[in-house]
Order: C-alpha cells, then structure tokens, then sequence
C-alpha cells in the first residue's frame, strides 16, 4: 500500500514541471543568474547518504530560487522510510573553507555535478543536522529544505542583502541528499543574482519558448560604415544575464569583409539597451569598418552557437556593398554607381549633404507596447540620408513625446538613433523608454519638434496612438 501511495506522489510531481517551465521563464526571473543542470541521484543508505553539491556564487544582493523536478525514479523497497530532499545553504556548513576549497568545490561542479563527492568533502559537511525541520532553532547557514518527492513543489525562496553578502561571502551551495536504496533522476534549476548562465544544453533545447537571431539587414551609412541590424525572431527570452563581455559563452556579432574577419564583438556591446531580450526590437549597430571598395560582407550573431535557437539559417547573411560616397577633397565628395560611373558633385562645406533624391522624411511609423508592456517608438526614414552633422548638432533635434496630453519625454537624435541607420535612405530605428504602461494611456510622437532638420514633407511629423497593457 505505501509503495502504491508513492508511485502515486511521484506521479503527481512528474505533472506539475509542466507548469514550472513557464514560471521559470518569468519576467521577474529574466535579470538573474541560470544554473539548470540533470541530476542523478544513485542509492544511497541512511547512515551513507548518496550527496551531490551544486555550488553557486552571489555577487550582488537579491533573490535566490530553487525549483526542481522529477524525471525518473527507481524504487526498490516497498515502504521508504526516508525520502531523497534537498537544502540551500551557505558555505558556512563546512567547519572551514578558504579560498582555494571553494574554488574547488566550483570547478569540480562546472566539469560533472559532483555525484559522489571526495570524503574531505562529506566529512567536512556531516555538520548536516539530521531531523533539521523539526527544529526551531536553525543553523545561520540553512535557508531551507525540500522534499524532492513531497506532493506540493513550490520553489525555495530566499533574499540576499548586502549584510548576508558579507557574512556569507557569497558562496551558497544546493545539497540534494538520498538515504534510500532507490535511484532518483531529474533537473534543478537554481536562480540567482549573478552573472552566469550554465544551463545543460539538452535542457536549453528541449524549452519550447526559445529566442531566435537573426540577420535582418546589412547596408553602408552616408561615411560608408558597415551597419547592421540583427533582431529577436523567437518567441522566448534572450536574458540579459547572457549579455557577457568575456569568456567561453559570449554571444558575439562576428563581420567579415572579402573572407576575412574584421570585427568580433559581444552582444552587450551591440544592443547596450537589451532590445533583443524580447521580440520584435531590432537593433541597428553602426561598426567601425569602412568599405572604400565593392566588397562581399557577412554578419553573423551568435557565430559560436551559444544560443538554443529554433532557426540557425538566419543567423547570418552576406550582401556585396558598393561605397555610396567617398571623400576626395574638402568640399568634393565622388558617388559611385554601377551603371554611370563616376561623377563629381561640388557642395559647400558647410552645408547639408544631399543625395539627388532631395531631403530626408522623417515619420513616426509605429507606437507600440514591447513584451515588458514598455513604450516603443518606431522612426523611419522616407527620403533622402540625414547629413551626420545634425546628430552633432547643438542643440540636435529631437522627438517630443507626450503622454496623454502633456509632455513627458524628449529624445534627441543621437539617443534615439546612435547607429545612424536615419542616415540612410529607408532607414529605421525604434527607441524603446524604461516606462511600464500598468493602465491605458495615449502617446504622442512629434518627430522633429522645432523642424530642425529640411523635410519633404513637415505634415506627416506627429503621430498619436492608445496603447492598453
């Protein structure tokens, strides 16, 4: 009857993952550190626990979460009198630890979970009170207990602040524990504020919700720059904690000019503002490389395949430019075409740069709501390039926004655009504010407020639209 009742419960904890996922992919969730790792727990005795650590650092104050769930179970005995748990702890368990036990105890963690570990390490964690929830008086080190088969799973929760940081260093440690002869199988994912994203790849894969990277565009600025716009096709998160400037798992935008590669550079650097975390704001990124020649160009995001994408075909894309307009002369710029060759166009010095198709068009295309219920504004560009000397203007223009009625933002051109892709003819760029619409409210763009910069057409500035969360 017992082995019947727990063939029941595991069952039950083997449902409710199904919901997990989806918590797990929480906003709130999205800024933390990720370590999502497959655990096997073999038999153990009740005298000779089977333990597996799963060591973590903190470095700045916030919330720890732990989930878990059961993917397999191998049960030997008809009635188990104790079950397999888990506890968050800090590193203050073992009666000593320095600098360099802590750092083995990570490294051993980030090559293989440590399923059996050394006996150093048991002996210096038998400081584990046995029957420790039954106890008022609690260690300083524990921060709570789980049992990996109990019927209700809700995650273990616990806040960091600068005192704890302090105390504890830092070091926290999950301890999953199994003092019965059956065999346990499943994944624990353990959120964190921090800077590391070690999530087993089998498991990233398998997530249905997954970002997608994609080359949208490449194209030259009017100072024949290589300018590329790279977006979030998917439907899951890019996580800002996966913005890394350095080491192995760096999402990188990798460029290449006639074969060789001229440029590498990390995802924070490209998309300072964490566009792509979410769908459908493209990010454009003017690069430091000048093409003085017909040249045969590819981007590539994520050239080192770190991210679980749905679609690898789009994350790259080659294109041949042919420099719009080089410089010969002060006063003198030379446009080069295909089809007419060479022709001289003398300008004054001072004045706007024009191409033949006249004046720039700015207008306000779209106002919408990102996934974090932020204001986005989309400005597009229907004429000609927008000469680089009004993004250093003083004063620049600007967009005026309002928020039902008043005013309530400006964003001036280098803010707005600091790709320059409005240098362009048909270029475009969306400004995404920090404000998180909680009720209806009505925004107003006026592009170009003061009309600063010659237009087309000045009638076609101001754009208006409700937005609801």
């Amino acid at each position: 009857m017992k082995r019947f009742l727990l063939l029941i419960m595991v069952g039950f904890v083997l449902f409710i993952f199904v919901p997990l996922i989806s918590s797990v992919q929480a906003q709130e969730l999205g800024t933390n550190a990720i370590i999502h790792k497959k655990f096997k727990l073999l038999p153990g005795k009740s005298k000779d626990r089977y333990v597996i650590y799963i060591p973590f650092q903190v470095t700045k104050p916030g919330r720890i979460h732990v989930y878990h769930e059961m993917t397999g179970v191998d049960l030997k005995v008809d009635a188990i009198a104790a079950l397999p748990n888990y506890h968050l702890v800090d590193a203050r368990i073992f009666d000593k630890i320095d600098d360099d036990l802590w750092d083995k105890i990570r490294k051993s963690a980030r090559e293989a979970i440590v399923y059996h570990p050394t006996v150093k390490l048991v002996d210096e964690g038998r400081k584990f009170v046995e029957g420790l929830l039954g106890k008022d008086d609690k260690p300083k080190w524990f921060h709570g207990s789980q049992d990996l088969l109990k019927k209700k799973s809700h995650p273990l929760v616990h806040d960091v602040d600068d005192r704890d940081l302090l105390t504890t260093k830092g070091r926290y440690l999950v301890i999953l524990r199994n003092p019965s002869p059956g065999e346990y199988h499943g994944n624990i994912l353990i959120s964190f504020p921090g800077d590391v994203w070690d999530v087993d790849p089998d498991l990233e894969a398998a997530s249905e919700r997954k970002p997608d990277l994609a080359i949208k565009n490449i194209d030259l600025d009017v100072d024949n720059h290589v300018v590329v716009t790279v977006e979030n096709l998917g439907p899951g998160w890019l996580y800002k904690v996966r913005y890394n400037r350095e080491g192995e798992r760096v999402i990188r935008l990798n460029v290449e000019v006639n074969g060789k590669k001229v440029a590498s550079l990390p995802i924070a650097d490209v998309d300072p503002k964490y566009a792509l975390v979410t769908k459908g704001s493209p990010v454009t990124y003017r690069t430091d490389i000048q093409i003085k020649e017909p040249s045969r160009v590819m981007a590539f995001i994520d050239a080192d395949n770190v991210v679980a994408e749905p679609n690898k075909g789009n994350n790259q894309k080659r294109v041949t430019l042919t420099p719009k307009v080089v410089s010969t002369e002060p006063g003198k710029r030379v446009k080069r075409s295909s089809d007419r060759g060479t022709e001289e166009k003398s300008e004054e010095k001072s004045g706007s740069v024009q191409s033949e198709s006249g004046m720039p068009d700015l207008v306000a295309t779209d106002i919408f709501l990102t996934n974090r219920k932020q204001i986005a504004v989309k400005i597009e560009n229907k004429g000609a390039g927008i000469p680089a000397e009004f993004y250093r203007a003083n004063p620049q223009p600007h967009i005026h926004l309002l928020m039902n009625g008043r005013s309530w933002s400006y964003v001036p051109l280098a803010f707005l655009d600091p790709a320059g892709a409005l240098k362009q003819s048909g270029g475009s760029t969306v400004w995404t504010s920090d404000y998180t619409v909680r009720e209806a409210v009505e925004i107003t763009a006026i592009v170009d407020e003061g009309d600063r910069i010659p237009e087309t057409n000045e009638n076609n500035n101001t754009f208006t639209r409700l937005l609801s969360p």
